[in-house]
């Protein structure tokens, strides 16, 4: 069957990014901290880039040191001097820079976390970056508790339970299978024949070591284990009456009353259990201090310690003026290497001299025409690859410029928007603000703010805040005025600070009290800020 083939031409337009965009698109994102390893990583891979020795440093970068525009390239005064000593050399780079161009959608499809924004502001995470499996951590918290296991009195078949226990026990602390599931795994894959009476002996051995709780089914029994445990203790260090009586009534409360417990029906539990309301206050107090997670408290590693908060800009005011700076603490101060500077003038000189010899050894004959030839070759491909280490390191350095640059424009275009709030820190001076409004008052997209503001962090005189915290919506009071959503967001948590714990303020009490602060909001939004702010329901908010 003949094949019917047919040619058309056709239009398109589409957009094109170097490598090099493509590079500082990635530079934009990262914190103070994370440019700091992807400078070092340069240092390593590039030979051709230093570190200067020139003078240490500056701590700080301000506006005033980054006049020229992000989009204007600059580059060493001696870089067209270098670019001319091997003509063939840059017409083949050019060549080279032109193939390494692709189309933008293949730099969406490798990195589509780039436009993180998009979808959910602050979650972005560089695929790049290097993170612990989670599997390690488990590993490590299950090594523990075998340590402990091999401490206790048990014989072969009971350790193999325990082992098999252990295995099934999450990274909270939770055991995961039922006691007739493990029974049945151990027969068809230990060939191991034991009862459900053999596993849950075994099962409160293990649930008695530490830390306490490990080893419960669901979050009522974890606190029992804990208390439990906590009864024993007490009664080896033969602790006082009162406190034996607080910890059996807090026993009885989750053992016969967990349902009424988490709905926080008080009145409900003193009346099942025939208690006072000050005893059962007590008892209440001794369950919210015991751990829900006790598998998160079993190793070091589980709790590690709080990374270092850096702050990638620093806002002071001085005497009413507001100066902002660009955290450039740990910045090396970058150059190209000299040597590979003199090797390509070597290169260029050899190059020179090569063109020369080959006119003189036309007439020598075809033998050393060739060993000329091959000569040449050589040094172009060693002067190609001088070459393009320099203008790679020529290119990162101008991309750190470009970052700097760009990140103290839009971070200034912020304080001067928000210039009254970052005066004095009161946030109901705070005015709505859109990634669209910087973007307009920068000459930049959209994209390239959200790049910039993404997990980065500025320190002022009344605090270090999330620059994302400054962007808000808006909403209108009594008067029509716009205000921003965060300063209705903070009198919202302000009201739910000062009210009564013993009679917490429903949604339509809370929408009753902003109303009454000149803030007009449905219900329905309340209920939104406030899960916003991780505040609880009013019932869940109850305390004796």
């Amino acid at each position: 069957m003949a094949l019917n083939l047919k040619q058309n031409l056709s239009q398109k337009m589409m957009q094109r990014l170097s490598p090099q965009q493509v590079q500082l698109l990635k530079l934009m994102q990262v914190t103070t901290m994370d440019l700091e390893q992807r400078i070092k990583d340069e240092l390593q891979s590039n030979p051709a880039l230093e570190e200067g020795d020139e003078g240490k440093q500056q701590d700080e970068l301000s506006i005033s040191q980054l006049k020229d525009g992000p989009d204007e390239v600059h580059s060493n005064d001696d870089d067209s001097a270098s670019d001319s000593r091997i003509d063939s050399v840059s017409d083949s780079e050019a060549s080279d820079r032109a193939q390494d161009e692709y189309d933008v959608n293949d730099y969406i499809d490798r990195d589509k976390d780039d436009y993180a924004y998009k979808l959910k502001a602050g979650n972005y995470r560089d695929p790049d970056e290097e993170y612990e499996n989670p599997v390690r951590f488990k590993q490590g918290f299950q090594e523990q508790l075998r340590s402990e296991l091999g401490m206790l009195p048990l014989s072969p078949v009971q350790r193999q339970i325990g082992e098999v226990i252990i295995g099934n026990i999450d990274g909270d602390g939770y055991l995961q299978r039922s006691v007739d599931a493990m029974v049945n795994d151990m027969a068809f894959t230990l060939n191991l024949m034991v009862s459900p009476q053999q596993v849950e002996e075994v099962l409160k051995m293990v649930q008695s070591m530490e830390p306490w709780g490990i080893g419960g089914r669901d979050l009522r029994e974890c606190l029992m284990i804990q208390l439990r445990n906590g009864m024993a203790d007490a009664r080896e260090r033969q602790a006082s009456a009162e406190e034996m009586d607080i910890m059996q009534l807090a026993y009885r409360v989750l053992d016969k009353c967990f349902d009424e417990f988490a709905r926080r029906q008080y009145g409900r539990i003193a009346e099942r259990l025939k208690v006072d309301e000050d005893a059962l206050k007590e008892a209440m107090d001794l369950i919210r201090s015991l751990n829900p997670k006790p598998g998160q408290s079993g190793s070091e590693s589980a709790s590690p310690e709080a990374p270092t908060l850096i702050p990638d800009f620093y806002l002071t005011n001085e005497d009413g003026q507001l100066v902002l700076s660009l955290n450039a603490k740990n910045d090396p101060n970058l150059k190209v290497s000299p040597a590979y500077e003199q090797m390509l003038e070597e290169y260029g000189a050899q190059q020179q001299s090569g063109t020369a010899g080959n006119l003189q050894a036309g007439s020598d004959g075809a033998a050393a025409s060739m060993q000329e030839s091959v000569k040449h070759r050589k040094t172009r491909e060693a002067a190609q690859f001088v070459m393009q280490k320099i203008d790679s390191a020529r290119w990162f350095m101008e991309m750190i410029r470009q970052r700097k640059s760009t990140m103290l424009r839009i971070m200034q275009a912020v304080v001067d928007y928000q210039h009254d709030y970052f005066l004095e820190g009161d946030i109901a001076k705070l005015k709505p603000m859109r990634l669209k409004d910087i973007a307009e008052k920068v000459g930049m997209d959209i994209s390239t703010v959200s790049r910039v503001i993404n997990n980065k962090y500025i320190q002022t005189h009344f605090g270090t805040f999330l620059v994302k915290e400054f962007f808000s919506q808006s909403t209108e009071n009594e008067e029509g005025e716009e205000i921003s959503t965060s300063r209705v967001k903070a009198a919202l948590q302000q009201l739910v600070d000062k009210e009564d714990k013993r009679s917490p303020l429903t949604d339509d009490e809370l929408e009753s009290a902003l109303r009454q602060q000149g803030f007009v909001l449905a219900r329905r939004t309340v209920a939104k800020y406030r899960e916003g702010l991780g505040i609880p329901i009013a019932r869940m908010r109850k305390q004796l």
